[in-house]
């Protein structure tokens, strides 16, 4: 999901018009668009309170033994309520995070920083090419990312998916069995950007070192066993990756550009027929001041979150074409050429052969600098919006990329 951090951002106000719905089923237990474990309604109370029969653990209570998980409340049990992640405590018993995918390991594959656009530790909350608009979803893919897709092709839009590996119970994102491989080769057969958002949804300024690679290396195998490929963007959970717990350090040692935002749509506190006006209402906000041959905007949603796939993105995509914007991904707003949007990791283990992106050049063909801060005008630099701000038309405004000197941190 997303964050409570510094940028965020608006919402729009249109009457979202959905054809039939294609939800994916799932199996019993399967809980993709929560981030907060809610159990199913015929689980009884009792149940609830005995929660792995009263066996404590957590910090200063110990680990759970015999391979139970610990759950967020401190108590030693193997429910999806005890191990789903990212909620399950990592250091205290097991968890779904402690998967990992099938095949070889990644990481000797090389990282070589090339283009202009910047990798960590800069952060990037801004696209630079003006006219253009990059919608882009966390957390999935979920049961309702098919219909998304298939409204994204309607409008002939693209957008770029932040893909969580592991979160929300959902399964392994490259488990042969589930639905999540497909709609992952889908979305780069499609045209649009694929982005990593960790293995399991943790904070990544709060876990380990060791933990933080980790996140970013399983999630890394699970692509390379899709597509053969593995992303050079990311997103950190909750937009938290804080210059002292090392995390943005990190992203720059494995070759990763660090995208946030500058329109926050705040989709998963509105995920209501009524609510999600505020979401709309925050988009319209944001893009009515200016002219799209001056202006561009990186927008972050959730494509776990019904609202959001039937109601808020079809009122993005009819404003971005009254207001004369481009759907577009974020390689693409930020002027990246589509061969440095991933690195090549060997054939895939599952499903089809998809699209190949041409082959980066290497270093020495082009020398990695920093974007120019002159890409994006200063009497453009985009305000951070958020439906909060919407209320009372205060704007903060941020730099569309900053170094790990100036940025700043993250609530969580």
């Amino acid at each position: 999901m997303h964050m409570r951090h510094l940028l965020l951002l608006p919402i729009l106000g249109l009457e979202g018009h959905t054809a039939a719905r294609n939800i994916i089923k799932l199996q019993p237990g399967h809980h993709t668009s929560q981030s907060v474990y809610v159990p199913d309604g015929n689980v009884t109370p009792h149940l609830l309170i005995s929660r792995g029969d009263g066996v404590r653990c957590g910090p200063e209570l110990g680990t759970c033994s015999d391979g139970k998980c610990c759950s967020t409340a401190g108590y030693c049990g193997v429910t999806e309520a005890h191990c789903r992640s990212p909620d399950c405590q990592l250091d205290f018993g097991h968890c779904d995070a402690h998967k990992s995918p099938a095949g070889p390991p990644v990481e000797d594959i090389p990282r070589t920083h090339v283009g202009s656009v910047p990798y960590g530790p800069h952060v990037i909350r801004a696209c630079a090419k003006a006219g253009t608009i990059a919608l882009t979803y966390d957390d999935g893919p979920n049961r309702y990312t098919a219909d998304l897709l298939d409204l994204l092709d309607r409008y002939n839009a693209k957008a770029t998916f932040f893909i969580s590996g592991i979160n929300n119970s959902k399964g392994p994102i490259d488990h042969p069995d589930l639905p999540w491989a497909s709609l992952i080769q889908r979305m780069q057969q499609s045209g649009h950007q694929i982005a990593s958002h960790t293995w399991s949804h943790q904070d990544l300024s709060k876990v380990t070192p060791d933990q933080r690679r980790g996140q970013m290396l399983k999630n890394e195998a699970a692509f390379r066993n899709i597509l053969g490929r593995i992303p050079t963007y990311m997103r950190p959970p909750y937009s938290s990756c804080l210059p002292e717990s090392g995390c943005l350090d990190d992203m720059d040692r494995m070759g990763y550009h660090i995208i946030l935002y500058d329109i926050d749509t705040k989709d998963y506190s509105h995920d209501s027929p009524s609510a999600i006006q505020v979401s709309k209402d925050a988009f319209d906000n944001a893009l009515a001041p200016w002219k799209a041959s001056e202006k561009s905007w990186l927008v972050i949603a959730h494509d776990v979150h019904e609202q959001t796939v039937y109601n808020l993105t079809e009122h993005m995509l009819r404003r971005i074409a009254e207001y004369g914007y481009k759907a577009v991904t974020v390689g693409e707003c930020l002027e990246d050429p589509e061969e440095f949007w991933y690195r090549e990791a060997g054939e895939p283990l599952t499903g089809t052969p998809v699209r190949k992106s041409p082959s980066p050049p290497s270093a020495a063909d082009v020398p990695s600098k920093p974007i120019s801060p002159d890409v994006v005008p200063t009497t453009v630099v985009p305000p951070i919006f958020t439906a909060d701000l919407v209320a009372n038309r205060t704007l903060e405004i941020a730099s569309p990329w900053t170094s790990h000197r100036t940025m700043t941190p993250m609530e969580v």
